[in-house]
C-alpha cells in the first residue's frame, strides 16, 4: 500500500514537472509572437513613414516641375509674336519628341566620362584656390564643388541629415542616399 502511494506520489511529481515544462515553453512561444508582432507593427511604420517622404518629395518634384511651364506659358503670353526664333524652334521639336531610352552600358560609359571630367575639373580648382588667399578658400571651394561634394562636405563637419537637406533645399531621403553612397 506504501509502495502504491510512494508510486502515485512520483506520477503526480513528474506530471507536474511536464506540465511547468510545458508552460514554460508555451509562455516562450507566446513571447515570441508579441515580438514579432512588435517588430511587424515598426515595420509597418517604417514603411509609413518612407512612403510618405517619398511623397512629400513626389509633390514637390511636381511642383518644381510645373512651376517653369507657368514661367513659360507667362513669357510666351507677354510676347504675343507669331513666328518663332531660331532658339524656340528646336527646343519645341525636343518637347515633341518621345522620350529615347539608352542602353545600360551606354550611360555607364556616360556617367564615368563625366565622372573623369568633374574629377581633373576638380583638380584644377584645387590648384586655383591654392593660389588664391586663404580667407576666401571656403568660400571658393562651396562655391566650386558639385551637389554632392557639397553634401559630403557638411556630413563630415558634423551637419545632420535634416540639416544638409534644409540648406541644400532636398529632401532628406535624397541626402541620405548620398551619404551612405558616399561617405
Amino acid at each position: 500500500m506504501i509502495a502504491v502511494i510512494i508510486t502515485l506520489f512520483l506520477i503526480q511529481m513528474i506530471t507536474i514537472f511536464v506540465i511547468v515544462l510545458l508552460y514554460s515553453k508555451l509562455s516562450k512561444f507566446q513571447n515570441l509572437e508579441k515580438r514579432q508582432n512588435e517588430l511587424i507593427n515598426e515595420m509597418d511604420n517604417a514603411i509609413s513613414v518612407y512612403l510618405m517622404e517619398m511623397k512629400e518629395e513626389n509633390d514637390r518634384l511636381i511642383s518644381e516641375l510645373k512651376k517653369p511651364n507657368v514661367a513659360q506659358k507667362t513669357a510666351t503670353s507677354r510676347k504675343e509674336e507669331p513666328s518663332l526664333t531660331l532658339k524656340e524652334q528646336p527646343v519645341k521639336e525636343q518637347e515633341m519628341e518621345p522620350r529615347k531610352f539608352v542602353p545600360v552600358k551606354q550611360a555607364a560609359s556616360a556617367y564615368q566620362k563625366q565622372k573623369t571630367q568633374q574629377h581633373a575639373e576638380e583638380k584644377n580648382d584645387e590648384a586655383i584656390v591654392k593660389a588664391e588667399p586663404l580667407s576666401d578658400v571656403n568660400d571658393v571651394q562651396e562655391q566650386k564643388m558639385t551637389f554632392e561634394q557639397q553634401v559630403i562636405h557638411h556630413y563630415r563637419n558634423g551637419k545632420t541629415i535634416e540639416e544638409i537637406a534644409k540648406m541644400m533645399e532636398r529632401g532628406k531621403t535624397e541626402i541620405e542616399l548620398l551619404v551612405k553612397f558616399h561617405a
